[in-house]
């Protein structure tokens, strides 16, 4: 590498207050280890193993970066067989942290399946600190050792090991020691919360101790595992997360990775906010028009309301549904209007050209008698293949992949259990989307509607924190922040910043929140794009700017 390219790149990279660990900018380095969470135990689909991921390196067993796919912890000095290893969050993360900073990732990737937390102490028998420190050391002459990941703990819970605070403590202190920066970023992962331990012993570990750890050691943060699913559903005491669930998972830990490691970055929600709900209700209720549509507008909210065009066409004497006229009307009132499939038949149970046109005879009938061309999709029965959600997000900004059901006659909702949900979107830094179906007809019809109006009216008391946006806004946003880079050039009157979208820009124009770290304390910030004044809100420590992605930067001037 050009020395002075080298030297120049680093001084402003560190100006701006990025992490410098390293020799050489040619790789973002994060270290992966713990246990068998880590090291992946989720099930493969066939592309994993054969396709590689753009833009992210695994260290080999020599030391050397190769192109990265699955098993991510095949070169672990330290892990259990082969054939054990599987599908883990380290795809996901890499994979986003890539597309959220432009950069060249190399993941070191150590982990044992089984292994305690004393296996992990310094001078242990096991060696096994020691082959993290030697397996990094080999990969930080490639790059910037950014941060590490930890997820570990379920043979410590199960043996009810005293203290484990202390002992992470003593064992991530001495990893920082060993690699020269006592500083470097942290991220943890709280374990499985079902029945693979007792119940008392895991919300213990995950509410009490993950988070004890992160107010101890400094530059951490953790990540919730609520909401996520189990590897067998027949086998409850397995602690392993699925294929699914390591997917969420590297996801959380690339958004709680991602404030500790750049100083410019898009906000996981639109204008800086803890999270994000969206109202989403199923199959095209006429109360859905009549009743909960009137209530979200109410309290300034909009709603995402997926449709079967067949069930508009032909009618249902039993259960009610909208007219189009209806819909183009709440389309046109500001509600999102989307696409359900055709006939609501099983899509997976379909050849591929038969989902395709169940799929696109829908867009079609939405498109002609609402106006706009759904540009999110719902599965009925919530089933998904692989193939089929490659023909669903064609030509649009995302598809329901999680929903909570919310009724009451099948979800057996209650006003307590609506409001701890809301209350752990918020806790979690989450996207909650509901799933309603009936509201005084239909399945899990409500049987007191006034809850869920309520529930509209709690959430809205805490619109500070909780960004309700339409299914389409939340998922556009989404898709945006994992796929825009955000850059700051030093100049003498401030910094300019640019936003660089490698997504279609006819397609994603929605506005996304961009958060700048700094001492902004007494400061007057001027910011301008195309020589219009953008408006710009200081928050602690940071600075937020809510722009569309364009090629023209961003001009912030500081006195």
């Amino acid at each position: 590498m050009n020395i002075l390219k080298y030297i120049f790149t680093t001084i402003a990279v560190c100006l701006i207050g990025a992490n410098c660990y390293g020799f050489s900018d040619d790789y973002d380095i994060y270290l992966l280890i713990g246990q068998s969470n880590m090291a992946g135990r989720g099930s493969f689909e066939p592309e994993d193993t054969t396709k590689t991921i753009e833009g992210v390196w695994l260290l080999n067993s020599e030391g050397v970066p190769e192109k990265a796919k699955a098993p991510f912890n095949k070169y672990s000095s330290i892990r259990k067989d082969l054939k054990l290893q599987g599908y883990s969050l380290a795809n996901n993360f890499s994979k986003l942290m890539h597309g959220r900073t432009g950069r060249k990732i190399l993941l070191v990737v150590n982990a044992k399946g089984g292994s305690s937390i004393m296996s992990w102490q310094p001078q242990h028998k096991d060696g096994f600190l020691d082959e993290a420190v030697r397996r990094t050391r080999q990969a930080i002459p490639h790059g910037n050792l950014k941060g590490i990941l930890w997820h570990q703990g379920e043979t410590n819970v199960q043996k009810k090991t005293p203290d484990y605070a202390g002992k992470f403590k003593t064992m991530i202190t001495a990893l920082r020691d060993s690699l020269g920066h006592g500083d470097i970023p942290v991220v943890i992962g709280q374990l499985g919360q079902w029945e693979w331990a007792p119940e008392e012993d895991i919300r213990n570990f995950n509410d009490s101790v993950v988070p004890a750890i992160c107010r101890e050691v400094k530059n951490c943060n953790y990540v919730t595992s609520d909401g996520l699913g189990r590897l067998f559903k027949d086998k409850p005491q397995d602690p392993h997360f699925s294929r699914k669930a390591q997917i969420e998972l590297g996801r959380r830990y690339a958004d709680a990775m991602t404030p500790l490691v750049e100083s410019a970055y898009i906000t996981p929600y639109k204008y800086g906010k803890k999270s994000a709900i969206s109202f989403t209700f199923d199959d095209g209720d006429l109360d859905h028009y009549l009743l909960a549509a009137p209530e979200l507008e109410k309290r300034g909210f909009r709603g995402t309301f997926w449709i079967i065009g067949k069930k508009i066409d032909d009618g249902d004497s039993v259960r009610p549904r909208m007219s189009w006229s209806q819909l183009k009307e709440m389309s046109e009132r500001g509600h999102e209007i989307s696409n359900h499939s055709w006939s609501h038949g099983k899509l997976v149970l379909m050849s591929p050209e038969e989902a395709r046109k169940n799929i696109e005879m829908n867009d079609s009938a939405i498109m002609r008698h609402v106006g706009q061309k759904p540009l999110t999709f719902c599965y009925p029965f919530n089933a998904t293949r692989p193939w089929l959600i490659d023909i669903a997000e064609e030509g649009r900004v995302g598809t329901r992949m999680h929903q909570t059901g919310i009724g009451q006659q099948n979800n057996k909702s209650t006003p307590e259990k609506i409001k701890k949900w809301v209350d752990d979107v918020m806790k979690n830094g989450l996207w909650g989307v509901t799933m309603t179906h009936g509201i005084t007809t239909g399945y899990d019809k409500w049987h007191t509607p006034k809850d869920l109006w309520d529930m509209f009216e709690y959430v809205k008391s805490h619109e500070d924190d909780i960004w309700v946006g339409t299914f389409k806004e939340c998922a556009a946003y989404r898709t945006i922040r994992d796929n825009t880079v955000i850059k700051l050039y030093p100049k003498k009157y401030g910094f300019d910043i640019t936003t660089e979208m490698n997504l279609d820009p006819g397609l994603f124009t929605a506005p996304v929140t961009i958060c700048i770290k700094g001492d902004w304390k007494g400061k007057k910030i001027e910011a301008k794009r195309g020589g219009k004044k953008l408006a710009t809100v200081v928050k602690g420590d940071s600075f937020h700017i809510t722009v569309i992605p364009s090629a023209d930067p961003i001009k912030c001037q500081v006195n």
